[in-house]
């Protein structure tokens, strides 16, 4: 296992002495990264899920791993599963949340079917209902222990439903993934453009760097995407800074 890389350390316990592994010294954001990587797209590659968790295994048997070493492996692990989420998000848009009620109006008992009717015909999808105030008034435990279990298992199928999906046009999934990785390797051209402008006035050089590295982030699998339209401002008002200060 991993976790016999480290030193064993003695701690006190109700029947004497015992012996516990050391947790790594960046445990927390490993852990979030195994998170990230049992939660991949299902229509990730298996070779690119492998890759991740051989990453992350490989850092967690490093006691000397820093935090960068572990951004590193995200960031790799993000940029290639990127075109993979959109292309998937793209190609199954619209049929996610109507099925989702479907299924939970399925098995839910009559009276509550009627709530969750109420407000998804409204246009209040099921994630902003189970997380409203009215989640809690309109109904009793046990019948959002009903609408809450449903949900799990709506989330079953339609992973099951719309990987059918997906396999059934592997064509036009695949032209989607090309389409996705263009974009994603506009994004990182446009932040390099960015980081290059640092290089032009050591004045400003530090929080244009900043503000570089912040996008990249946006390519760690853990985190929010960066959008391209965000980048080319931020690449619009430098230029028009730098340009005012020459």
């Amino acid at each position: 296992m991993a976790a016999e890389a480290y030193p064993l350390v003695r701690i006190l316990s109700t029947n004497g002495l015992s012996y516990a592994h050391m947790t790594h010294p960046n445990q927390a954001i490993l852990d979030e990264f195994q998170f990230a990587i049992n939660h991949l797209v299902a229509t990730v590659p298996a070779d690119a899920k492998a890759r991740a968790q051989k990453m992350h295994d490989d850092l967690l048997a490093n006691p000397e791993a820093t935090e960068l070493d572990v951004e590193a492996a995200m960031y790799a692990t993000g940029r290639e599963e990127y075109p993979h989420r959109h292309a998937f998000k793209e190609m199954t848009s619209g049929s996610t949340e109507a099925r989702r009620v479907e299924i939970v109006l399925e098995h839910v008992e009559p009276n509550v079917a009627a709530v969750v009717k109420k407000f998804t015909e409204s246009g209040v999808g099921m994630e902003e209902f189970v997380h409203s105030d009215l989640f809690e008034t309109e109904l009793t435990p046990e019948e959002r222990h009903q609408i809450e279990d449903a949900l799990l298992d709506a989330d079953i199928h339609i992973k099951e439903e719309l990987g059918q999906t997906v396999v059934a046009d592997a064509a036009k999934y695949a032209s989607l993934v090309k389409k996705w990785e263009a974009h994603r390797d506009v994004i990182e051209a446009r932040i390099a453009e960015l980081a290059s402008l640092a290089n032009t006035d050591e004045k400003w050089k530090s929080e244009i760097n900043d503000k570089a590295r912040e996008f990249r982030d946006g390519f760690l699998v853990t985190e929010p995407d960066v959008e391209l339209e965000v980048v080319e401002k931020e690449i619009e008002y430098w230029k028009g800074t730098l340009g005012e200060e020459v």
